[in-house]
């Protein structure tokens, strides 16, 4: 995939919403979103999403401070 497809399918995500974009991948990704790449496109990206609703531990966020 390229840069500017990689680009444009996180856009469209983004676009879409974390709830709408698991329901896609869980019921079936192909139809909706694409091929494979797309597929793990939007595993990486859900991911980086439940990282970003986790909150961090005090500890790291004290340290991430520091810096």
């Amino acid at each position: 995939m390229e840069d500017i497809d990689r680009q444009r399918t996180l856009d469209y995500f983004e676009r879409l919403g974390k709830e709408r974009v698991r329901l896609y991948t869980a019921i079936n990704c192909e139809r909706f979103l694409g091929d494979w790449q797309v597929r793990e496109l939007a595993d990486e990206w859900l991911d980086a999403k439940n990282a970003e609703d986790t909150p961090r531990p005090l500890w790291r966020r004290l340290l991430s401070d520091r810096r």
